[in-house]
């Protein structure tokens, strides 16, 4: 988990880690909002590379909304909703976290050479 969290974060400009780092942190969760993105777009964009995530949390996932938890913890509108969750349980492979971690950056840059978040 946290070889994939500080891969997407060295790897992607205006990349955020939501929540704490190292044991504070639930095991199997990495949540990060990539600014000038938006998370739901993202989504598709790497299910198309065969890597799954949500845009949101389990009870709000049929909501194109950002995560109302991010938007308490401080988070601007935007952060949140660029936002994508990500779990990591021990069936993952070093593999698998190196193939997310090629095609990561990958897919942020093209969502968000498409998105109405520009920078600038």
């Amino acid at each position: 988990r946290d070889m994939l969290i500080d891969g997407i974060l060295n790897s992607v400009d205006h990349s955020i880690l939501n929540g704490p780092r190292g044991g504070r942190r639930v095991s199997d969760n990495v949540n990060i909002s990539f600014i000038y993105c938006e998370g739901e777009a993202l989504t598709v964009e790497l299910s198309l590379r065969g890597i799954y995530v949500s845009s949101g949390s389990a009870c709000t996932s049929r909501i194109l909304q950002p995560s109302h938890v991010l938007i308490a913890i401080g988070r601007r509108f935007e952060e949140a909703h660029g936002s994508i969750l990500m779990k990591v349980t021990p069936m993952h492979s070093s593999d698998d976290i190196k193939y997310v971690l090629e095609n990561i950056p990958k897919a942020v840059g093209r969502v968000r050479s498409i998105s109405p978040f520009k920078s600038g």
